[in-house]
């Protein structure tokens, strides 16, 4: 097993010097197995990378076809007709990615694919449901079938589950806990499977998994929730370690607070009172959100990889 980093801060601030009376007669440093494994594993890492064409920020041959920051590039997004996911797909639409997306709302997906056609953009709806094995292999090959490639996939899809103390909530039942755990795991999970083989085939490709602040937290009244959002961390990490030497990227994304219906459950129907209680004086719009995704998945952030990006607005900075 790979020794485990010293945390930042004590790297920082140990106020430790290396030891150099450790080096060889020659001054090299002694044969060491844990720093051979990990030279290895970080020369992998940057062939698999430049072998894809995306190590320092460059795009795969062949993904900068038209106008926009995202000219070409393929991406694939699940949970995408409302909030985040949908103000996603409008995003990269406009910076000239096709866009390829689903959700289980089949007239509502319609509407919001017309609706980016309308302004220009490309985007196809598949229906699909994520708790689904099935759907999500034929949602991944109709990707391929339309576009021939998978670049960026955006696993956003999810339910908030059961609200209330941990012996009240349902267990089974639309919603219920059984169901957030297929929603919110099982779909991250069905999606990478899918998407990563095609990726790594390639050389190349990124995957963001939609978290949450309470990824990072427990909840009194959320507790199903906030399981679902601590796997989705555990999923993303382990994915992109297993996948660092072919190229991929795997990062989670977890917003706080944002202005769509699943917070507005969250707080028993209404927003009122959400903005004034945010240290910004807003929560974030799902733009805002779509925003900072942008900026993960872009090809400047090849060494953004395995971890968590907060989108929190300093909520948790301000305690």
């Amino acid at each position: 097993m790979r020794k485990q980093p010293m945390p930042l801060e004590s790297q920082q601030d140990s106020g430790e010097s290396p030891d150099r009376s450790r080096r060889s007669e020659h001054g090299q440093a002694p044969d060491d197995p844990e720093r051979r494994r990990f030279l290895t594993g970080a020369t992998a890492g940057l062939v698999g990378m430049a072998a894809a064409g995306t190590a320092f920020g460059g795009w795969p041959e062949g993904m900068r076809e038209g106008e926009g920051r995202y000219a070409g590039a393929v991406v694939l997004i699940t949970g995408a007709t409302s909030g985040i996911g949908e103000a996603a797909a409008r995003a990269y639409a406009r910076e000239g990615a096709k866009v390829f997306f689903c959700g289980r709302r089949e007239e509502l997906g319609e509407s919001v694919a017309a609706s980016i056609r309308e302004t220009g953009g490309e985007a196809t709806f598949m229906s699909a449901d994520v708790r689904e094995r099935d759907d999500m292999r034929n949602f991944v090959d109709g990707c391929l079938e339309a576009y021939g490639r998978l670049d960026i996939a955006f696993n956003n899809a999810g339910i908030e589950g059961p609200l209330g103390e941990f012996d009240a909530i349902d267990v089974s039942g639309e919603n219920g806990y059984r169901d957030v755990m297929r929603t919110n795991v099982d779909g991250v999970y069905y999606a990478m499977r899918y998407e990563i083989p095609v990726m790594r085939e390639q050389g190349h490709g990124v995957i963001v998994n939609t978290g949450s602040m309470l990824s990072h937290t427990g909840s009194s009244h959320a507790g199903a929730y906030a399981a679902t959002k601590h796997a989705v961390i555990g999923l993303t990490r382990s994915a992109a370690a297993a996948e660092v030497g072919h190229g991929l990227r795997v990062v989670s994304l977890s917003p706080g607070g944002t202005r769509t219906e699943l917070l507005r459950r969250f707080r028993g129907g209404s927003l009122e009172g959400a903005d004034e209680a945010h240290p910004m004086g807003r929560i974030a719009e799902p733009e805002d959100i779509a925003g900072v995704l942008l900026q993960i998945t872009a090809p400047e952030a090849t060494y953004l990889n395995g971890d968590d990006v907060k989108a929190d607005g300093a909520s948790a900075a301000s305690g």
